[in-house]
């Protein structure tokens, strides 16, 4: 057995701080794998040479950061990363995923044009009964459905019928093809519950718990160019906020 030495110094950091950032480094090095249970707290006690409660402090920080789960009388499991996304900066999906160097896929992207629903049309701020573009794409990560995401967007966008063009970002194709840039969001997050599709589609069992998150988005001359609507697994994604003062 792997034996740590800690530094109990004075001043240094909290031992189980140190437990903790050493457990997070061989989980991420994969000394530990996904889905494999790490040393028992007992054994985590010899390895480390340092007291239960000390132990179970630092696991129980890496469960609050989504590294572990407790499941007695098993053990602690490792779970697989979630996606960690920054709400302070205007990115679209596809961007966010490639900025990060995160290894995705889309398993299933479509475009169609559909007679709106009241909903879509007042958010879209079009006449009822309009027909939108609904690009539907499901997003994997580490072969696991991580999100299903529906773009509605207003037909005077004249978007490509081609499937295969938006496996890249949307909003570079916006840019580069149509001259629109995406300049505000307004975003809402909220719990929502897995349908039979979205169930289907997410690899979830009907009305399980799961993250909703809606975008309103207007482009440089504030028209509104897209409503989203978009449905995270949330045992795979987490949101991050900053605020200053």
């Amino acid at each position: 057995m792997q034996k740590y030495f800690l530094d109990k110094t004075t001043g240094s950091m909290p031992l189980y701080s140190q437990v903790k950032e050493i457990l997070i480094h061989d989980i991420k090095t994969g000394k530990y794998p996904v889905n494999e249970m790490i040393p028992s707290e007992t054994e985590l006690q010899e390895m480390f040479g340092v007291s239960r409660p000390t132990i179970r402090y630092a696991i129980d920080s890496l469960v609050s950061e989504g590294y572990v789960i407790k499941e007695r009388p098993k053990g602690t499991r490792v779970l697989a990363p979630k996606i960690i996304e920054n709400l302070n900066k205007i990115t679209g999906f596809t961007q966010e995923m490639k900025e990060r160097n995160i290894q995705y896929s889309i398993e299933k992207v479509e475009i169609q044009k559909i007679l709106a629903n009241d909903e879509i049309c007042s958010k879209l701020e079009i006449p009822l009964n309009s027909t939108v573009f609904l690009l539907h794409r499901v997003y994997y990560i580490e072969n696991e459905p991580l999100a299903s995401i529906n773009d509605y967007l207003p037909l005077e966008l004249d978007l490509s019928m081609d499937s295969n063009i938006y496996k890249d970002s949307l909003y570079k194709y916006l840019e580069e093809k149509k001259n629109i840039i995406i300049s505000q969001v307004h975003e809402d997050i909220q719990v929502g519950y897995a349908d039979k599709s979205l169930a289907e589609e997410l690899k979830m069992k009907n009305s399980d718990a799961l993250l909703k998150r809606t975008r309103l988005s207007r482009d440089q001359n504030n028209r509104i160019i897209e409503y989203v609507v978009t449905h995270y697994r949330p045992d795979k994604y987490m949101y991050s906020v900053s605020f200053s003062r």
